[in-house]
């Protein structure tokens, strides 16, 4: 079963690459609820991120990006740019989510449901992660119960 993401630290000063023990620019620490640990190279990202995009899209790039408010606060975003030049910024849950996604579909674990979502490349892994914390897609309707009226006239 995959594990649930809790953070990820870039360390920008490399690392070595598990399979090949060539050392890498950048690597990625992912940390996982149950305290565990894995360290993902470039390739690697790239490979999770591109399998977890349902369609399929091979990714081209992604970043990592620190944003910090006028009232002090940093927020973290990171922006998925793929091979047609169409991109994506996702908040760390989503990125987190995209992943996991890829993870499960290149290791084949099956996934009790396929909920399709409705905003194309990533929609569906959101809305799958979403179902699985307990929380529906929101579909508010934005209709008045006055204009419903209206209409069935």
């Amino acid at each position: 079963m995959t594990k649930t993401i809790k953070n990820i630290i870039q360390n920008d000063s490399g690392g070595t690459n598990p399979d090949t023990h060539a050392h890498e620019d950048k690597v990625w620490e992912l940390q996982f609820e149950d305290e565990d640990s894995a360290v993902l190279t470039k390739g690697k990202m790239l490979e999770y991120l591109t399998k977890g995009t349902v369609p399929v899209k091979t990714v081209h790039s992604f970043k990592k990006w620190d944003i910090t408010t006028t009232s002090g606060h940093t927020i973290r975003t990171w922006v998925v740019v793929y091979d047609d030049k169409s991109h994506v910024q996702l908040t760390n849950k989503d990125f987190y989510s995209l992943l996991t996604h890829g993870h499960t579909a290149i290791n084949g674990e099956v996934t009790t449901e396929i909920v399709e979502g409705e905003r194309g490349a990533i929609s569906t892994a959101i809305t799958q992660a979403q179902t699985k914390a307990g929380n529906s897609p929101v579909t508010a309707t934005i209709t008045t119960p006055e204009e419903q009226l209206e209409l069935a006239e």
